[in-house]
């Protein structure tokens, strides 16, 4: 065609001055590589080799995005549960770096890099010339330019907002001449500071290899589900053939594995045609057709199976907490990218086991109530949790098997408001009456009544700010009349435990839950008034298990920890919280409190819940009004576990309501099922952390009365002095001098004035033994 040979002409004239540019600037970087002495001259300031030479030379690498990773024990083994990141990556050592990875990479991507000094002017020539003939071969970038933009990328990454993120990463893949030949002089300045395996190895840990998966460890085990050393010769290939294009040829996409297996194919023809792996292996390579085998990485809490409401726990503990980074934006940021690999606490063997037993005993969901049901096993004496489980699935999804609110835990932990504890509450008015210098077998009030608010004390004073209070018995009025402490615990008889208050402070009464670590689940300030008493705050089961575990640890309240050790990218280990252990109240109070919890469950509302192993165990059952949540909470030597079966919203009464799903012999309702729960994880958890099978003996003082020195019961037999007519204060003094101990009844009608002491048990004039505690009734006039 006319005119068509002075274009060609013109194009290839085009084509020579394009090779001569390259050529030029080849040289440059050749010269500077090689003798960069001569650019410090001033006579070449104003020439190409002074201009490179004052780009910038030092490339700030830092620490990679990683994966953090929570594990917990199985078979006395680490775990992975779950992991976290904004990459998926994981940085390994160059020990870990085969041959055949090795050999795929220099094929794919810089075949001369143990043998040019940073940049390749060879292949920049080689390169420039294939595409003026269009031809499609490697491209000009070496390993190690190419590794000075994946770190300039990861830079850009790294920032908080998308705008600076968008900013930063466009100036790091700038097509101008200015940018490749900044890239070019970290490059060679690079090769100069770290050795080539040190520089082939930063790529591979860096390089992207399709959405999320960076690294080659990463990509081997998402891609191909083995580890980065085990990846053989057509598998290395393939996903080297990644970094070329990673987002046209990554293998999870059907429409990927041709495009990746002619480029993997090209890959492994270069390995051929400079030795780096014989005839046989190639063609043996060539006739693996590309076959994926993808291998989703445990991401999230909802991967970590029956330990997803643990985990979420362990990333709420983390994220709270300053110890794992000064603000919230920090500690998210860590949990996503600082590479942590976090141990925690969990036995997941028992874990499995925990849940079985809630899946046996408590539906998903019911068709005539909201259902709900927590269990959790904290280890005494190091507040180490080993079990948290629910008859929920941790999903955040919708629908009636579903929740991501661990009821298990406090708000900031989990999203739980908390629940009522009923009377295992009533544990803290027992210990605040034994420290007091009451007696387990002092007979006590337990009818069930209207007590006006001014009959308690209040910080000192009468209790001004509550109305009256109606005090019911669990079983109505059969209850009334006088018990020893020790069978109103048994019983947990709300009547008597209302009299206890009565001769106690309720502010007392609060600091002494406090004391253990009880807290209200969404923060602030346990309430302090009457019906306090028998359990009306709302509270996490955790907390109410970190307190029995207390009294197992003889009065010693540690509190709770999900995480045992973390171990940072770089080897060291991360200083991370620990259980606080301190000293709640005098050991001879905790054994006093266990005394009385035992008959819990030798004779009273928890008798059936002993489990078969002799191993020795005291607790405390719970039901909060209308029967809507009930509790069980159960102890031994070793480890304490709280159990909550009850109403998520609403308030179905579970006495009225049958599940059936406890065997022969317990009762079909709802209400029972907390036994059923109790027994069975318990007894699994025995089974590994056993236990003692007996408990000191309370002193004498907690039981009779008198002095600390007091060990066994007094045998002198004394008379009860007549106090009819006194008023209290007199009564108690005129009792102590007789040698006993004192506790006031219920008002009864006498023709007295109102307030003086109408009659007492045991009777004025009668013989008992000397501390026994007497029981002074006052006229109600």
């Amino acid at each position: 065609m006319p005119g068509s040979a002075p274009r060609r002409i013109g194009t290839a004239f085009s084509a020579f001055l394009g090779m001569i540019a390259v050529a030029v600037i080849a040289g440059v970087m050749v010269a500077v590589a090689v003798t960069p002495a001569i650019a410090l001259t001033g006579t070449t300031a104003k020439n190409g080799i002074g201009l490179f030479e004052d780009l910038p030379t030092d490339l700030k690498i830092a620490p990679l995005d990683q994966k953090t990773k929570i594990y917990a024990k199985s078979g006395g083994k680490e775990v992975l549960l779950a992991s976290f990141y904004t990459q998926d990556r994981e940085v390994i050592p160059w020990s870990d770096i085969t041959t055949t990875v090795k050999n795929a990479t220099l094929a794919a991507e810089d075949v001369r890099f143990y043998t040019h000094g940073g940049v390749d002017p060879t292949g920049i020539i080689r390169a420039t010339v294939a595409d003026l003939l269009g031809k499609n071969v490697q491209g000009a970038s070496t390993i190690t330019q190419q590794y000075v933009k994946n770190v300039c990328v990861q830079e850009a990454e790294q920032l908080h907002t998308t705008a600076a993120v968008d900013k930063a990463y466009n100036v790091c893949v700038d097509p101008s001449v200015g940018r490749k030949l900044r890239e070019a002089r970290l490059a060679i300045a690079l090769e100069k500071k770290y050795s080539k395996n040190q520089i082939l190895l930063g790529y591979l840990n860096i390089a992207p290899f399709g959405g999320r998966v960076y690294g080659i460890q990463s990509a081997a085990q998402y891609y191909y589900g083995v580890n980065a050393n085990k990846l053989t010769a057509a598998q290395a290939a393939s996903l080297l053939a990644m970094v070329n294009n990673p987002n046209v040829l990554r293998i999870d996409q059907k429409a990927n594995i041709a495009p990746n297996s002619t480029r993997r194919d090209y890959i492994l023809a270069n390995e051929l045609s400079h030795k780096l792996i014989t005839q046989a292996q190639y063609d043996a390579a060539v006739k693996t057709p590309v076959k994926p085998n993808i291998t989703q990485p445990k991401t999230g809490c909802q991967s970590a199976g029956v330990a997803g409401y643990f985990c979420d726990y362990v990333v709420n503990s983390v994220l709270n907490d300053t110890a794992f980074g000064k603000d919230y934006n920090t500690r998210y940021a860590n949990l996503q990218s600082a590479g942590w690999k976090i141990y925690t606490t969990l036995n997941l063997d028992l874990e499995k086991k925990a849940q079985s037993v809630m899946n046996t005993y408590i539906p998903k969901h019911s068709t005539v109530f909201n259902v709900g049901s927590s269990a959790i096993s904290v280890e005494v004496g190091t507040g180490r949790i080993i079990t948290m489980v629910q008859n929920k699935n941790y999903d955040n999804s919708q629908g009636v098997d579903n929740t991501a609110v661990n009821f298990n835990t406090d708000y900031a932990y989990g999203g739980s408001s908390g629940i009522q504890p009923g009377s295992t509450y009533k544990l803290f008015t027992l210990l605040d009456w034994l420290k007091s210098g009451h007696t387990l077998n002092a007979s006590v009030n337990s009818d069930q009544r209207t007590i006006p608010a001014s009959d308690f004390t209040l910080c000192g004073s009468p209790d001004d700010q509550d109305g009256p209070w109606s005090v019911g018995n669990d079983a109505g009025a059969s209850e009334n009349g006088l018990h020893s402490v020790t069978q109103a615990t048994a019983l947990s008889i709300n009547g008597a435990f209302a009299t206890m208050g009565e001769q106690l402070d309720l502010c007392d009464i609060r600091s002494m839950a406090k004391s253990f670590d009880v807290h209200p689940a969404k923060g602030g300030t346990l309430e302090a008034n009457p019906s306090s008493i028998i359990g009306t705050n709302y509270v996490a089961p955790l907390s109410m298990a970190t307190a029995y575990a207390g009294i197992a640890n003889n009065g010693t309240t540690c509190t709770p920890v999900a995480i045992d050790k973390v171990v940072k990218a770089d080897g060291s280990v991360l200083s991370v919280p620990k259980t606080s252990c301190r000293q709640s109240v005098d050991p001879q109070v905790a054994i006093a409190a266990a005394y009385a919890l035992r008959a819990v469950m030798t004779g009273g509302t928890a008798a059936g819940d002993n489990t078969p192993d002799g191993i020795y165990e005291f607790g405390k059952t719970g039901t909060t009004d209308g029967n809507a949540n009930t509790w069980m909470i159960g102890t031994t030597s070793k480890v304490t576990t709280a159990v909550w079966v009850g109403n998520i919203s609403g308030s179905q009464d579970l006495r009225a309501t049958n599940l059936g799903y406890c065997p022969a012999g317990y009762s079909s309702q709802a209400a029972v099922q907390r036994h059923c729960l109790w027994k069975g994880i318990q007894t699994a958890v025995n089974k590994v952390y056993g236990g003692a099978t007996s408990w000191p003996q309370p002193a004498s003082q907690y039981l009779y009365g008198g002095t600390a020195t007091t060990t066994t019961p007094s045998t002198a037999t004394g008379t009860v002095p007549n106090v009819q007519g006194m008023s209290k204060s007199a009564a108690e003094a005129a009792l102590v001098s007789a040698g006993y101990a004192w506790a006031i009844g219920a008002p009864v009608s006498s023709s007295l004035p109102a307030g003086e002491i109408a009659s007492t048990s045991p009777a004025i004039g009668s013989s008992a033994p000397q501390h026994t505690e007497v029981t002074i009734f006052p006229s109600s006039g």
